[in-house]
């Protein structure tokens, strides 16, 4: 067993000991709205998450599950963007982007100590 499928284990144990009854890894795996053959690949260590997967697992059981798996925890002002990106029509985006390019242009030229290039606009 590895972490990740010990974890699991215990986090299927957890939901089962909530439900107050006996329940299946299939049921579980309902639960998580993934497929019970995948969830069983990993509580047996066959397999770990994909980075999807990884995703709606921290949105059940929280950042923990990146720490089991020993990969980094994603950036939640990241998560916010990425959230709110679909949302934005084109435009807005575009403008978005724009400006995450200019400041990053303006905040290197200032970390290596040149004054910042004058916009043509």
């Amino acid at each position: 067993m590895t972490a990740f499928s010990k974890w699991l284990e215990a986090k299927f144990l957890e939901w089962q000991s909530a439900s107050g009854e006996r329940q299946t890894v299939g049921s579980f795996a309902d639960y998580l709205d993934i497929s019970r053959p995948l969830v069983s690949m990993w509580m047996n260590a066959r397999r770990t998450p994909s980075t999807e997967n990884q995703k709606v697992l921290a949105e059940y059981f929280g950042y923990e599950v990146y720490d089991v798996l020993n990969v980094e925890r994603p950036d939640p002002d990241f998560e916010k963007i990425e959230n709110l990106w679909g949302k934005l029509p084109a435009k807005a985006r575009q403008q978005l982007a724009e400006q995450a390019a200019k400041y990053v242009v303006e905040n290197e030229e200032k970390e290596n100590g040149n004054a910042p290039a004058k916009s043509l606009a």
